[in-house]
């Protein structure tokens, strides 16, 4: 018998939008890229069972655990104080079954899978009891591969238990994400999960309000414009009588998605922790360059006129949505956008500057 403790990518071009795993709230998913399927997943409680089973517990799923009250106190630190988990085991037919416990102080949404080559293990949730030693069966649990997603998880100590309905001996990996809030749906509209990373170390949740939240921080909102999210670009160079000058500005922003949390890397900025934010129509675009020299002839130029040949200002509309992803780089740390990714990028349009690359974490 192991008890848990909590534990706290890929390098890829500029994001890709098709690669973005999505299932929406309140339902079963087969595995991280599967579509949703629409069954309800609650987190009722159904059977009560007593928490600490003996080492010769066979590995069958629903089998009354037995107490042996000589073994450790169970408010030793077994419980895991933490809302993430990522743990890699393995069953034994002399250690069928684990127990990983976790602790949340408020009411929570949760996503968990456990990963196999043995299609017979499972995990299901529990909520803990220690007062009582007892650990109460709930309706939220998988089979390998698949992902579970609910939003009713309650303040409390909770547990997953890894165990088989065959065979034990291979190895497998749990992993859980309670980061973000409860919700309550509104007018039946509930909330979606629109992404999440490999172990679910990181989630990002869409509330009906229209509020995106990555692991329960709010990012932004769908409905409403983020003057939070405004960005600006500036470039002044002046010698002797004559100068130049670039600017670029995005604002009103409307979003439509976010990613999960990654490294970001361009010749203009950098992060260790930042987002992509997929823009969406009505967001406000302005472009505007300007040259100026005092030589004989005098020259001097300005225009509006973005990279697509457009007239700014302006919003993005249809023709923007047909095309690549227009996309702000929001640095989580210091809650700023610190990049625009864009055809209207007059530095990535013209090829001025590399494309930004970006390690996605687990």
């Amino acid at each position: 018998m192991k008890w848990g403790k909590y534990l706290s990518g890929i390098l890829l071009a500029i994001l890709v939008l098709s690669s973005m795993s999505i299932a929406p709230a309140s339902v079963e998913a087969s595995s991280s890229s599967s579509t949703a399927k629409d069954t309800d997943t609650s987190l009722s409680l159904n059977t009560t069972q007593a928490l600490e089973p003996t080492s010769t517990t066979e590995a069958v799923y629903g089998e009354t655990l037995k107490v042996n009250n000589h073994r450790v106190t169970l408010m030793s630190n077994f419980n895991v104080n933490g809302d993430l988990m990522s743990f890699t085991d393995s069953l034994t037919t002399a250690d069928p079954t684990d127990f990983w416990f976790f602790n949340v102080p408020t009411d929570r949404s949760i996503l968990a899978q456990i990963k196999s080559s043995n299609p017979n293990y499972r995990f299901d949730l529990y909520s803990i009891d220690w007062s009582t030693g007892t650990a109460s069966l709930t309706g939220f649990g998988g089979k390998a591969s698949e992902l579970k997603f609910a939003t009713d998880l309650k303040a409390g100590d909770w547990g997953l238990r890894v165990t088989s309905t065959g065979t034990v001996g291979e190895s497998y990996s749990i992993h859980m994400n309670a980061a973000s809030p409860a919700d309550t749906p509104i007018n039946g509209k509930a909330a979606k999960l629109t992404s999440y990373s490999n172990n679910l170390l990181y989630t990002v949740i869409e509330y009906p309000n229209g509020d995106i939240k990555v692991n329960g921080t709010q990012i932004a909102n769908t409905t409403v414009t983020n003057p939070n999210l405004e960005w600006s670009r500036e470039f002044n160079f002046s010698s002797g009588g004559s100068y130049s000058s670039r600017s670029h500005n995005v604002s009103d922003v409307r979003v439509k998605s976010i990613t999960t949390p990654m490294k970001y890397t361009s010749n203009y900025a950098s992060s260790d922790n930042a987002v992509l934010i997929v823009l969406n129509a009505d967001t406000l675009f302005t472009y505007f360059e300007s040259a100026y020299s005092s030589g004989n002839p005098l020259y001097h130029s300005s225009s509006f006129v973005d990279t697509s040949g457009r007239t700014t200002p302006r919003r993005l509309d249809f023709i923007d949505m047909a095309g690549d992803p227009d996309i702000l780089v929001y640095d989580l740390d210091t809650k700023k956008v610190i990049d625009f990714v864009s055809n209207l990028n007059y530095y990535y349009a013209k090829g001025i500057e590399p494309q930004p690359t970006v390690v996605y974490y687990n």
